[in-house]
């Protein structure tokens, strides 16, 4: 019988949690500043690196060497990125044998890193289950244009208000009716326009008419 393999979709916090980039060239490069976007402690290997990863040196632990297992210790994750497949096939089974999460560039791994929007705390990340990059690209591309940085200031805002509506609204229940309320296409496009000043009177007429 044929496994069907279904991706369990999360969001990692990183934040001073050591991970390992094995590669030095474009790719590696991309998955470093990924990395190093969350927070994460990122260790590099690679005999060789690209001028952009050496600008780096300060944000990283970078060891110039060729990869061997006993590199690799307590780490939450690694990426496997070098532009040798039989390398970085060799850094995935290290990983497995660890019991350490490894993204291998060339599959085969246990995960894979989607496109990403990211505006503050918004985070939509699109993927095909690493069937093609450049689709999930595209996409991510077409969205930018729908989901522009008003939607983290939106967040933002309704993340502010979202305390008060608790207090207002004890019952979960009534706060889900309410937020379904204030969630509706016309927010869409008060967002998509930058009109943040209306959405704050929708929610505080909202507001009000609970109170009444």
């Amino acid at each position: 019988m044929q496994v069907i393999k279904i991706s369990y979709p999360i969001n990692l916090e990183l934040t001073g949690k050591s991970c390992a980039v094995i590669g030095g060239g474009k790719v590696a490069l991309r998955k470093i500043r990924g990395l190093l976007e969350t927070g994460a402690r990122v260790k590099v290997i690679a005999p060789e690196v690209c001028t952009e990863i050496e600008s780096l040196r300060r944000e990283i632990i970078l060891l110039r060497e060729k990869f061997s297992p006993e590199m690799i210790d307590d780490e939450i994750l690694i990426i496997a990125a070098t532009d040798n497949p039989e390398v970085n096939q060799q850094v995935t089974a290290a990983a497995h044998d660890k019991n350490i999460l490894v993204n291998n560039v060339n599959g085969g791994g246990d995960f894979d890193i989607p496109s990403r929007i990211r505006h503050g705390d918004f985070l939509l990340t699109i993927s095909t289950g690493a069937n093609s990059p450049a689709f999930s690209k595209f996409v991510r591309l077409m969205l930018e244009n729908e989901l522009g940085e008003n939607f983290g200031t939106g967040l933002a805002l309704i993340a502010r208000r979202r305390q008060e509506v608790k207090k207002i609204l004890p019952n979960p229940n009534a706060r889900k009716n309410f937020w379904r309320d204030i969630l509706t296409s016309e927010t869409w496009a008060m967002l998509k326009s930058g009109r943040l000043d209306e959405l704050e009177a929708k929610i505080n007429h909202a507001l009000e008419s609970y109170r009444a």
